[in-house]
């Protein structure tokens, strides 16, 4: 049932919806569930990016390994500001917020830059400089 009785809806949708309330509602409970939930999400962020690497340096037919430096410390950089999500989103659930579309759209919208960012990074070692 909805909040409201005379909505239209029965049901409201997935990335409309409100998160599962803590336990406590103190900020190490909150934290510990958003950040549980950022790790699964990890997951598809590193697959996501492993992907786009894999399709750029094997295109190219690189393995040198000064590109292969580079993609370990982009792997590294990625991982670390990925941090960033679950971190906003346990202050803004710590204020009341409980709804789930911030975490999809930093999620979206991260993934994303990430992906520009490797992008960019990859192709000015990829591409041949021109003099």
């Amino acid at each position: 049932m909805t909040e409201n009785p005379y909505s239209y809806w029965t049901t409201t949708p997935f990335a409309y919806s409100k998160l599962p309330k803590t336990s406590d509602g103190s900020l190490l409970s909150i934290a510990r569930a958003v950040f549980l939930a950022w790790e699964k999400l990890r997951i598809v962020y590193v697959i996501i990016l492993s992907l786009v690497t894999l399709i750029l340096t094997g295109s190219a037919g690189f393995s040198d390994l000064r590109i292969l430096r580079l993609i370990a410390e982009g792997a590294v950089v990625a991982n670390v500001a990925y941090f960033a999500g679950p971190i906003v989103e346990t202050y803004v659930r710590w204020l009341g917020y409980e709804r789930m579309w911030p975490r999809w759209l930093m999620f979206e919208s991260g993934t994303l830059l990430s992906i520009v960012l490797a992008v960019g990074v990859l192709a000015t070692a990829l591409l041949p400089s021109q003099p």
